[in-house]
């Protein structure tokens, strides 16, 4: 019998509220554990990086500003990732016994996505654990594959970042929708070569001709996702949105967190 539980399509929201919701109900499994399925976008352009990613290093902070790119550090780890074009997902389990392995699960993930693409008509494939990393050097979701990312004619659509505590299982994950324009793309870094990679090397599900909308794709995932959980449609505790809120203004819209490198990595 599979376990119920909750669906939440939610709108747009702030880079900060985005990483604080997520915190949010990973923080209330402890508490009410509810294995929750989120859907999510963004307000505005915003670029997210992977929890020990110095981010002032790899990207230039005032021209993003100035350009409207919303920066903010996850919890999650991984490299960074362009948000504005994604449909981006968050499944977070509760920490129970004989719970499912954190690699087994993102494998899962990895197959149903790769079925829900194929129902769509997008040609995909899970990354091998073999596959040939040697070139892949640079922190950028967008081009470097992890084992079980799903791929498409040798290019990455969709990737995955975990998070595991005494309260849960978190998995942040985005699916390359559309293209991001190049003068967005080439703000992921300050070094031309990669600026240059990245423009020829991205890739999204809406290209040779393809134009998949976010619902159908949606639709497509909840009916091939195979985590041993059946979904149904919810919403946010008010204890989760005042959690929410609270983390916005104390984490993730503070410089403390996004920029102090040596501080995050004293409070693992």
């Amino acid at each position: 019998m599979n376990t119920i539980g909750r669906f939440l399509n939610m709108g747009k929201n702030c880079a900060a509220m985005n990483m604080a919701i997520d915190e949010a109900i990973l923080t209330a499994q402890k508490e009410n554990p509810n294995p929750t399925l989120r859907f999510y976008d963004w307000t505005t352009p915003a670029f997210s990086f992977g929890y020990f990613q110095d981010i002032a290093a790899e990207v230039d902070v005032e021209a993003c500003r100035a350009e409207g790119i919303e920066l903010v550090k996850r919890m999650t780890g991984g490299g960074t990732v362009v948000h504005g074009w994604d449909l981006t997902w968050t499944l977070i389990l509760p920490r129970q016994a004989g719970e499912m392995g954190v690699s087994e699960t993102y494998q899962q993930i990895g197959k149903s996505l790769v079925k829900a693409f194929e129902s769509l008509g997008v040609p995909a494939k899970c990354y091998g654990a073999t596959a040939d990393t040697s070139q892949s050097s640079q922190n950028i979701c967008l081009t470097n594959p992890a084992e079980n990312d799903v791929m498409c004619n040798g290019k990455k659509l969709a990737g995955v970042s975990v998070r595991r505590n005494r309260n849960g299982i978190m998995f942040q994950g985005y699916i390359s929708l559309d293209m991001p324009p190049d003068p967005i793309l080439k703000r992921v870094s300050k070094h031309p070569e990669i600026q240059e990679m990245l423009c020829k090397k991205s890739a999204a599900i809406n290209s040779e001709g393809r134009f998949i909308n976010r619902g159908s794709l949606i639709q497509a995932i909840c009916e091939t996702y195979e985590v041993g959980i059946t979904f149904h449609s919810g919403k946010l505790s008010q204890t989760e949105k005042v959690e929410a809120e609270t983390l916005v203004r104390t984490k993730y819209a503070t410089a403390a967190w996004n920029f102090d490198v040596d501080k995050n990595s004293n409070s693992m």
